[in-house]
């Protein structure tokens, strides 16, 4: 019964949130496109973390390639935004792959660490190149419409991507290419005994999580307008796109929306009412989550056997 629902849901949701800018203000489609923005980033993490267990702690990296590259390709080549960012999503890819190589060969912490200077050598490099504007940042054509009209058409665009990273997450999760994933997270040795190229499915899966979130990155580049390697290269974007892919439920396809929904939204009305010490009382919810929600937000729809939750 909760299978046939589920489909209604989903369908009901997605009108709502189509209908949305009709009926809620500028401020509100602001937030609601960084949801869908953020939904994206985890969707990425949660190919790489949730299916394969590998945690890419620095995963923004490719989201400050994303942007560079289209805004790069946008200013000093004058390519076609569409164009720039086919562009920076097929190099995000790449880039995963090369790394992907070496890097995934650690594991556990190392492979978190390894991310992490990945992430602070690419922004360093972006820092220090001239064509990227350095740490002055770079300014992105400004899109010559209405504000509302500009806001609204990233807002469908982001909702659009977000739909089609979820349904890439879902085709992953009944493919024979997900159960290898998932055989690799629950146990790499083991997996391997079962004949399972470890190291191509791995590469293969972050070089997805690359092309979603440089995705992610390239279309909040036009988006902002304005570049910076301090902001898109920003550590922060992936930890809170890993608390949400905790939050809605690990190596689930829904997970990372609901976590991203639930995170964002809790995070911008703890702002507005706790300005001195927003950040503070974010961490609290998130504690608190994750302390008694272990299993994500889903396991408060779930009944065990015996009736427990």
């Amino acid at each position: 019964m909760r299978k046939r629902l589920l489909p209604i849901v989903l369908a009901v949701a997605f009108v709502l949130l189509a209908i949305a800018p009709l009926f809620l203000s500028g401020y509100w489609i602001r937030v609601l496109t960084g949801v869908f923005t953020m939904a994206i980033v985890a969707q990425g993490i949660n190919v790489v973390l949730g299916f394969a267990g590998y945690l890419a702690m620095g995963n923004v990296v490719f989201f400050g390639t994303g942007a560079y590259v289209t805004g790069v390709l946008m200013v000093r080549l004058d390519v076609p935004f569409i164009v720039s960012l086919a562009a920076a999503v097929l190099l995000c890819g790449l880039y995963a792959f090369i790394l992907g190589l070496p890097i995934l060969r650690l594991k556990g912490g190392y492979f978190t660490i390894a991310t992490i200077g990945v992430n602070q050598a690419t922004k360093e490099i972006i820092t220090n190149l001239p064509f990227t504007g350095g740490g002055h940042g770079l300014g992105l054509p400004i899109i010559l419409l209405e504000p509302e009209i500009v806001f609204g058409l990233f807002y469908y665009a982001f909702l659009g991507v977000m739909v089609l990273s979820t349904l890439l997450v879902w085709a992953i999760d009944r493919s024979r290419f997900g159960y290898a994933l998932l055989a690799i997270r629950d146990g790499e040795e083991a997996a391997k005994v079962m004949g399972i190229d470890t190291t191509r499915n791995k590469v293969a899966a972050w070089s997805i999580s690359a092309m979603l979130t440089g995705l992610a990155g390239g279309m909040y580049a036009y988006y902002i307008s304005y570049l910076e390697p301090i902001s898109v290269f920003d550590i922060t974007f992936s930890v809170r796109s890993v608390i949400m892919t905790l939050l809605g439920g690990i190596g689930t396809v829904l997970g990372p929306i609901l976590g991203a929904g639930t995170l964002e939204i809790v995070t911008e009305l703890v702002w507005s009412r706790f300005l001195n010490f927003h950040l503070m009382a974010t961490g609290l919810v998130i504690i608190l989550a994750v302390r008694l929600l272990p299993k994500g937000l889903p396991s408060l729809f779930t009944r065990r056997k015996g009736g427990r939750a």
